[in-house]
């Protein structure tokens, strides 16, 4: 049910109509009929006519959030229809592999829900107070079109706090299991569903897992670098290479070494600081072919993007010693914040101040299951760099 109307700016409703999704503070005018916080509300361009359907939250920095320009009820029809687009769209995208991101917030049309399956289970996160209202309609449209065994909500992030939302952890249907199996590639990893990273699994580097794969020889030396659960390391050693992960979780380096035994694969694993490791590894004179740089999301608002500049440069800085001469160097990034020029920019200027050239041989994104759209740029927020010494 509509509860109000938000009267936007005069000149701010031609992104709306081209499909960007958010409407910041400063470009509403006026909102009529005072709507609660997380309420549907009617978004009109300064003369009154409509631009589209959103939820309103006047506490957040977008407060409109649009869920559709067109004139239709939001409820579980409308969910189920989004749905079923998101998963026609992954049947032609997804192969050779039992998990993937069946729903991806703006992207898909759902802002502020992120649905994961793994397996005969589904991890979901709500990150907008709108969506957490909408749940009555999203919530059984997963249960009845995708018959999960279990849904469980991993929505503990620090953004949830400006939405006015606790961070919360639960099962919300059936039973989930602490650890879910799924496959990827023939190989089979272990999800942690109670304290994994994001939803338990980096799905977003599906393909950068394959191509790494494709691309290693045997006998080559390869560095994982915030290794997590091992997924790189292992498909590296999979190739037959000399794999090392290294991470400063145990249990997730604990779940490495499951991996590597499951998977009857052979990889040594440290648990450590990567930025304290690193000059220590120089200084004892290791040296590897590749290393992958893969670091979480260090900083997510546009205000600690130099934090996250001096991060990366003082990865990359301090890897470069350990890459052998002809050597390659996987560079990712996952914040939206830091752009794709600030990238190549940072690591350019981490090259020079140790006086090796490097050459750009790709740029890589994230993977299909989590679509970019062109209209949305904040969609775009994987990165990775493939460089060579």
């Amino acid at each position: 049910m509509i509860e109000g109307v938000v009267k936007i700016v005069g000149g701010r409703e031609k992104k709306l109509l081209h499909g960007y999704p958010w409407v910041q503070r400063g470009e509403i005018s006026e909102v009529l009929n005072t709507p609660t916080p997380g309420a549907l509300v009617q978004v009109v361009n300064f003369r009154g006519e409509p631009l589209g359907i959103g939820t309103y939250n006047p506490h957040s920095r977008f407060p409109v959030r649009i869920l559709t320009v067109q004139k239709e009820p939001i409820n579980q029809n409308f969910f189920a229809a989004r749905l079923e687009k998101a998963l026609q769209y992954r049947q032609r995208t997804v192969q050779d592999t039992n998990a993937m991101r069946v729903l991806f917030s703006e992207s898909d049309g759902v802002p502020g829900l992120i649905v994961d399956q793994y397996a005969d289970y589904l991890v979901v996160q709500v990150r907008t107070l709108g969506m957490e209202r909408l749940k009555p309609f999203w919530l059984p449209t997963l249960i009845e079109r995708l018959e999960p065994k279990g849904i469980i909500e991993r929505s503990e992030m620090a953004s949830r706090a400006e939405e006015g939302l606790e961070p919360f952890a639960g099962v919300l249907h059936g039973e989930v299991p602490e650890l879910i199996a799924i496959e990827e590639s023939g190989l089979e990893f272990l999800v942690p569903t109670d304290a994994g990273r994001k939803t338990g699994f980096y799905l977003d580097q599906r393909e950068n897992r394959r191509r790494l794969a494709q691309r290693v020889r045997p006998g080559e030396r390869v560095l994982d670098l915030f290794c997590y659960t091992g997924a790189f390391a292992l498909y590296a050693a999979r190739a037959r290479a000399h794999a090392v992960g290294v991470d400063i979780l145990p249990d997730a380096i604990d779940l490495a070494e499951v991996h590597a035994r499951r998977n009857q694969l052979e990889a040594h694993w440290v648990v450590e600081n990567a930025f304290e490791w690193l000059p220590q590894a120089a200084e004892q004179g290791a040296q590897f072919d590749w290393i992958i740089l893969d670091p979480p999301a260090i900083a997510k608002r546009h205000d600690q993007k130099e934090s996250l500049r001096w991060a990366i440069w003082k990865l990359v800085y301090h890897a470069l010693p350990l890459l052998s001469e002809g050597g390659r160097m996987v560079v990712c990034s996952c914040a939206y914040p830091l752009g794709l020029n600030d990238m190549l920019d940072t690591v350019r200027l981490a090259a020079t101040d140790r006086n090796r050239p490097l050459f750009l041989e790709e740029v890589t994104f994230q993977a299909a299951d989590h679509p970019y759209l062109m209209q949305f740029p904040e969609s775009l927020y994987l990165k990775c760099l493939w460089v060579r010494v």
